[in-house]
């Protein structure tokens, strides 16, 4: 067993993690039921007292069946650090594999994707029967399956030269390595938000260019208001998985594409889905993409900064089982840190999510001045909230530890101000 103050030190941040969190989701949980017998106040004329009431239930249930999952998570997290499980693993696909680059970057990947089959027995309930029981699971046996097979195949051929990349990189520049490799992935990542649109997301769901007529004409004009080019309008079969509805923009530059859900464009109108559009315009003119890549990129050369002092400590390794022969490979140490990571992570994700927060209610203000008034984006709001049944009266310290978005409430204040 590998019990010992660094491993001990990991499995008491993961515990207090998931105790935070426990401790999160029983006062929103609480909070939730306080309000489940009255609309919350100013939301009566979009929103009925049973689907207010089922946006209710679905919420408590995906409380339940999280809090469930991450104190297994947390259980098989231990037994993975205590147990030697790492370098089990690691030695068994080496085995295969060999100690050669494209070896170890195999060896890497195969260890990401054995670990992340505990996840999978969960992913499957929660599609099949949680998302079932609200009448948002659209997708079959033979989608989820598949996809769970060209996600892994993805993983090897995307990701399979960049970590042998920066294998290569540790081994032949010792000392610099880090930043090298940090500079490889940053521009691995750049590449992946061009081609992601254009032979990724074509793999998981069909993209049909949006048709002629007055939606496809407000949203031109829109764009060419702001001074925003736009390449393409699609739409997405998003419906054939689920009952969830969305837009978002994709790709950079010239690539640049608007993708809308079918679902979306059937639940709203047009001006309610220009003003959801103009929304996401307003992230990329206030520069807030730019922005939180520019911080997860500091982030990230911490990340491999501190990657490089653990690499000529031969304690932290051992620490948890690994051999010395191991030493000469990075994959033990990116194995260890991509594990427990999670662990520190997670006490920094506040500030993300304030910062999160603060973009968009500078692009609901973008919205409101591009369509001349808030209202339509307001509407929009309503909309996606009552068709997902998303949480209308989240605790306030939930909220803010967690959401990304503002809450409803809050976003319609800002506007109306």
């Amino acid at each position: 067993m590998c019990v010992n103050s660094i491993t001990m030190t990991l499995v008491l941040l993961l515990t207090a993690k998931w105790a935070l969190e426990e401790i999160l989701d029983k006062i929103n949980s609480r909070h939730i039921l306080r309000h489940r017998t009255q609309i919350p106040h100013g939301f009566e004329q979009f929103i009925d007292l049973p689907t207010y009431q089922k946006s209710v239930d679905y919420t408590l249930m995906k409380a339940t069946f999280s809090s469930f999952c991450d104190t297994l998570y947390l259980g098989f997290s231990v037994i993975i650090i205590f147990f030697g499980f790492l370098p089990w693993l690691f030695g068994f696909f080496t085995n295969i594999f060999g100690p050669e680059i494209v070896g170890q970057a195999t060896v890497l990947l195969c260890v990401k994707v054995t670990l992340s089959l505990f996840s999978l027995p969960f992913s499957w309930w929660r599609q099949f029967r949680l998302e079932e029981s609200f009448g948002f699971n659209r997708s079959t046996q033979a989608i989820f399956w598949t996809d769970k097979i060209k996600e892994i195949v993805l993983i090897f051929a995307l990701c399979l030269p960049i970590v042998s990349a920066i294998i290569y990189l540790f081994q032949v520049f010792p000392s610099t390595w880090w930043i090298l490799g940090w500079a490889a992935l940053t521009l691995f990542q750049a590449l992946m938000v061009v081609i992601y649109p254009l032979l990724i997301l074509p793999i998981f769901n069909k993209l049909t260019p949006l048709p002629d007529g007055e939606l496809k004409d407000r949203l031109i004009a829109l764009a060419q208001g702001v001074n925003f080019p736009v390449n393409k309008i699609y739409t997405m079969d998003g419906s054939k998985r689920s009952g969830h509805s969305n837009a978002f923009f994709t790709g950079l530059g010239k690539f640049r594409h608007i993708v809308l859900y079918d679902t979306l464009i059937q639940q709203m109108s047009t001006e309610e889905i220009a003003a959801v559009v103009a929304h996401e315009i307003g992230h990329h003119k206030c520069k807030h993409i730019a922005t939180m890549l520019i911080i997860e990129s500091i982030f990230t050369l911490l990340g491999f900064r501190i990657l490089h002092y653990l690499s000529g400590a031969d304690w932290f390794l051992s620490s948890f089982g690994f051999a010395a022969w191991y030493m000469n490979s990075p994959v033990p140490l990116i194995l260890v840190f991509l594990f427990a990571i999670p662990g520190v992570t997670f006490w920094i994700e506040p500030f993300f999510k304030y910062l999160s927060r603060r973009h968009e209610y500078a692009a609901d203000r973008f919205a409101a001045a591009a369509l001349g008034g808030g209202a339509a984006l307001i509407s929009g709001l309503r909309k996606l909230h009552r068709e997902n049944l998303s949480n209308l009266t989240p605790h306030p310290i939930f909220a803010a530890f967690y959401y990304s978005h503002p809450t409803l409430l809050d976003r319609e204040t800002a506007l109306k101000k």
